[in-house]
């Protein structure tokens, strides 16, 4: 539904600018002025609901196991990612953590029946209770696949139904209580778009869903 009334804004936008080209051409400003109106109405309209159904939006908060789905423009929610196992250490071959490295393995998936796919552009963050985020440690991760851990790029193809694992590592100072992991997977024109879709997650104020890191026992 939100990506269809985008569509429509699109619509009655376009629809304005030919009326008003249109209405100055023939000499009818009256023309021309009521259209500017209505489309300045409906993008109005558009903008209160984009930004009050943020606004009502909370946090949503996946266990280790539960799987978020990503569902781009078209609404095809087929690829998915969850979080596998929280592990932490200090060290990682020769990588010292500043803190404590937490090292995430990951489930990305599909369940798609015919199709082969992949997540556009993955982006991965880990925020804590205050809200400082993190990027992730790239040489720990180097560090980790040389001891034969999976380290698989996010984009990797899926085969319908299929999965794979793969390891990210964070490495998170002492005193970041409460991490959660942030999966964001929306680059360029996508993005774009999506921060004006109406209930879409990456869209304007819209709260996220993220990952608790719980370690393992």
């Amino acid at each position: 539904m939100n990506a269809l009334l985008f569509l429509l804004t699109v619509g009655v936008l376009l629809l304005a600018v030919a009326a008003l080209l249109f209405g100055r051409r023939i000499g009818r400003p009256r023309l021309a002025q009521a259209a500017a109106l209505a489309a300045t109405a409906w993008v109005a309209l558009y903008a209160l609901a984009l930004v009050s159904v943020s606004l009502s939006s909370r946090e949503r908060v996946l266990r280790v196991g539960e799987r978020q789905a990503f569902c781009g423009f078209y609404l095809d929610c087929h690829m998915g990612l969850a979080v596998e196992r929280v592990e932490t250490a200090v060290a990682l071959g020769d990588q010292q953590a500043t803190g404590r490295f937490y090292v995430v393995t990951l489930r990305v998936s599909s369940d798609a029946r015919r199709a082969t796919l992949r997540l556009g552009g993955p982006a991965l963050v880990v925020r804590d209770a205050e809200g400082r985020t993190y990027r992730r440690d790239r040489a720990a991760e180097h560090a980790l696949a040389a001891e034969g851990r999976p380290t698989t790029p996010l984009t990797r193809e899926v085969a319908a139904g299929g999965s794979f694992l793969t390891t990210v590592v964070f490495d998170l100072p002492p005193g970041a209580d409460e991490p959660r992991l942030v999966v964001t997977d929306a680059r360029g024109v996508d993005r774009v778009i999506e921060s004006v879709l109406i209930g879409d997650e990456d869209s304007f104020l819209h709260a996220r869903t993220v990952h608790a890191l719980h370690t393992s026992a």
